[in-house]
């Protein structure tokens, strides 16, 4: 333990972002939801008291359950779209540009410093020279690590079975806004990853079609780095009577990357082996891809685009096959679409869990609303894309907008478009257009701080395509929920895929009518850390 509290300065700094604040008198819920039943004292990642229902659970007993409150609310008398209406890129803007006390200003700064800008993550080939690479040279393809690397003791993750089907994949992308103006650069920048060519899924008509899930990573997560340690991610601390990370098991000895091994097998394999092709590379600035800048979310949602327009034309396209052969440019144009197809013909998922998910949810707003670079000095105002898209699934999510998280992140926000030329949260344009959307599946934690639940829920109820609302006992990070409630959740993903390709009905997915039964249709297992220890 003596080991651990040498590095709790850095720990208490990872847990101040991850804080949700709300007001500790209330309103909890709007007036159209329940009352809360009572207060709860939550341990990991929170270590303070929440609003709960009480739940009955299956062998009778009952119990409060915690849930993540409203972080603010309309003023009295307030008419409109508060959520939609307050929290628009041009709002938040506005109230950043007439902001005056200094104080105030020093406080936005302060909080904009815990994500800082530019920033990079770069930890694969820390602990094991083999896939180590220069992400901003030209890069053999073939000392990336692939699936098989993975599954070599004492790793031994299942992603290995995937390796036949695995094509090592990299994607010539332009720099960002931040990268140009402030850094001077201009240069294209090298997104890598994987390809999972997928046997095909159900069409509902008694045949198969290739169908391709793009999946997004979270902040941090690097596609290819190891995690060599199953220690718990979170510890008790006795001197400061809180769950605290675990500093032996986050990205120390034995882990490049916490949360990776997990992510390969409950994500990546699993849509790969229901049928699905899988396309993951890592976001910019992070891990073996190029980029200085790890934040700009809005700018990795157009590399979606760009990459599928790549696997298509084969511009800018290198491909190390399964096979070890070495394809790129004119030669791999269509090699990974499903049947050569037109990258805007093949049937498409987009899927992301944090920032994966605010990669996700912008990505969706460009194929059918229209141009969100809100980073931009001169706002695109382009018109849908037009990628035949079927559906967002969204895990640990953001897609309600800053309306529903604590009014200073909509101040950070708006300073970091103005003043630093990155997008990273979601403003208000996703839950007003939300109900353009073919599908949408909200997979997320009762108490997650990513948003307030009835921000969730909003979104679901605002969708008008085929949806779900899936909930579990855990925080914002899947790692902590325990293995049945990631099973569960992973099992509801892939049903909801599945069900989006074949046009099956919903009707085998939770569709919650309130808040209460959104917290009501967690199963009964409560993730590690989420009560103090006596109470565990």
């Amino acid at each position: 333990m003596d080991e651990k509290k040498t590095d709790l300065d850095w720990i208490e700094g990872m847990m101040r972002v991850s804080q949700f604040h709300f007001p500790q008198a209330g309103p909890f819920v709007s007036s159209t939801e329940d009352e809360p039943d009572g207060m709860v004292h939550l341990g990991w990642d929170q270590n303070k008291l929440f609003p709960a229902y009480r739940v009955t659970n299956p062998d009778g007993s009952t119990e409060l359950v915690p849930f993540t409150p409203l972080a603010q609310t309309p003023p009295k008398g307030y008419v409109g779209d508060f959520y939609v209406d307050e929290f628009t890129d041009q709002a938040i803007k506005m109230r950043w540009k007439s902001l005056r006390d200094r104080d105030a200003m020093e406080l936005v700064f302060e909080a904009r410093r815990d994500i800082a800008i530019p920033h990079q993550f770069r930890a694969t080939g820390t602990l094991d020279p083999r896939g180590r690479i220069e992400p901003e040279g030209d890069v053999d393809l073939s000392t990336i690590r692939r699936p098989a690397f993975f599954g070599q003791a004492p790793f031994n993750e299942p992603i290995a079975q995937a390796d036949g089907a695995t094509s090592i994949v990299e994607f010539t992308v332009p720099r960002e806004p931040h990268e140009t103006i402030h850094l001077g650069l201009s240069d294209s920048i090298k997104l890598r990853g994987w390809h999972l060519r997928g046997r095909g899924v159900p069409d509902g008509k008694g045949g198969h079609v290739r169908a391709v899930v793009v999946v997004n990573a979270g902040r941090t997560m690097e596609t290819t780095a190891i995690q060599g340690s199953s220690e718990p991610p979170i510890y008790w601390e006795d001197s400061r009577e809180k769950w605290m990370i675990n500093p032996t098991g986050v990205g120390f000895a034995q882990n490049e990357c916490w949360g990776l091994a997990g992510w390969r097998t409950n994500h990546i394999l699993a849509y790969w082996k229901a049928g699905f092709d899988v396309l993951t590379f890592d976001k910019r600035g992070h891990g073996i891809s190029g980029g200085q800048n790890d934040s700009n979310t809005n700018e990795q949602a157009q590399d979606i685009f760009r990459a599928l327009d790549a696997l298509e034309t084969g511009k800018g396209l290198r491909v190390l096959t399964p096979r070890g052969e070495l394809v790129e440019g004119d030669r791999a144009a269509g090699l990974l679409l499903a049947e050569n197809t037109s990258a805007k013909d093949v049937p498409v998922i987009i899927t992301g869990a944090s920032q994966g998910c605010m990669i996700t949810c912008w990505a969706m707003h460009k194929n059918f609303v229209g141009g969100c670079d809100f980073e931009r000095g001169d706002v695109k105002q382009d018109g849908p894309l037009g990628y035949n898209v079927r559906a967002a699934i969204l895990f640990a999510p953001f897609p309600s907008g800053l309306g529903y998280r604590a009014p200073i992140d909509s101040l950070v926000e708006a300073s970091r478009r103005l003043d630093l030329n990155v997008q990273m949260f979601l403003s208000s344009e996703t839950l007003a257009t939300v109900d353009r959307w073919p599908g949408v599946f909200i997979g997320r934690g009762l108490w997650d701080y990513s948003e307030s639940l009835e921000g969730s829920l909003e979104i679901y109820r605002r969708a008008k395509g085929p949806k779900a609302f899936v909930t579990v006992r855990g925080p914002h990070g899947e790692n902590e929920w325990g293995p049945e409630s990631t099973v569960y959740m992973r099992d509801h993903m892939v049903t909801f895929a599945l069900n989006i390709m074949a046009d099956k009905p919903m009707t085998d997915l939770p569709q919650p009518r309130s808040l209460r039964e959104a917290v009501e249709n967690a199963p009964p297992f409560w993730s590690f850390g989420a009560q103090l220890p006596n109470k565990s």
